[in-house]
């Protein structure tokens, strides 16, 4: 009797730790724990722009990423891959503030999550990837055109606190700033330049 019950209680807590398991994989899964972010290879530049591609519904993201990867070699691409798959993508390009030239700024842009994995944190690695990179470069600053109401978790915040301006019309509290480096904003102010690229994607700057 008594190893019967032993026997029901070993496979009963064998059952209960399966069961656990699986939940525990299935929540790491959703987490995105199985998401590596690492830098672009020219391997991954179809898988890129296709997916780029969906998550914008058209081509002006594309083409912009094309122009930057053409034009600038100092730009910062990463992916985010989840087992063999490019679901995530990010790029840092570097910008000028006039009339500051060797401000060292970047901006992020464009970014792009799979349309079917959204809110799992892919997203966030990759800004906080890219940012840690933008570190280890000593860049000063990152300015970000985005909703208000996401990139103000990694420290972003309305570059009108800095006296830094954006060269779009756009709301005051979309045109954000990081800065890496305060003491090299110290005492300055000025307009952000893009990358020419931008602006046959946002025409009217000026």
């Amino acid at each position: 009797m008594f190893f019967a019950l032993h026997r029901t209680a070993m496979t009963l807590l064998h059952n209960i730790s399966r069961t656990l398991q699986r939940r525990r994989n299935a929540t790491w899964h959703a987490l995105g724990y199985d998401t590596r972010v690492r830098p672009e290879t020219p391997a991954d530049y179809a898988a890129v722009e296709q997916l780029t591609r969906t998550a914008f519904n058209n081509e002006a993201e594309v083409k912009l990423i094309r122009k930057l990867r053409q034009a600038q070699d100092d730009c910062i691409a990463l992916v985010a891959e989840q087992h063999g798959k490019v679901v995530g993508h990010i790029l840092f390009s570097p910008a000028t503030l006039q009339p500051y030239p060797n401000t060292r700024l970047m901006v992020l842009a464009p970014m792009a999550v799979s349309n079917v994995l959204q809110h799992q944190g892919i997203g966030s690695a990759l800004v906080r990837a890219g940012l840690e990179r933008c570190k280890k470069r000593e860049i000063q600053a990152v300015v970000v055109l985005g909703h208000p109401a996401y990139y103000p978790r990694f420290g972003f915040s309305p570059a009108s606190q800095f006296n830094i301006r954006c060269p779009w019309q756009v709301p005051d509290n979309t045109f954000m700033l990081l800065a890496l480096n305060p003491v090299a904003l110290k005492g300055r102010s000025g307009q952000v330049l893009y990358h020419p690229a931008f602006t046959e994607l946002l025409p009217g700057a000026g």
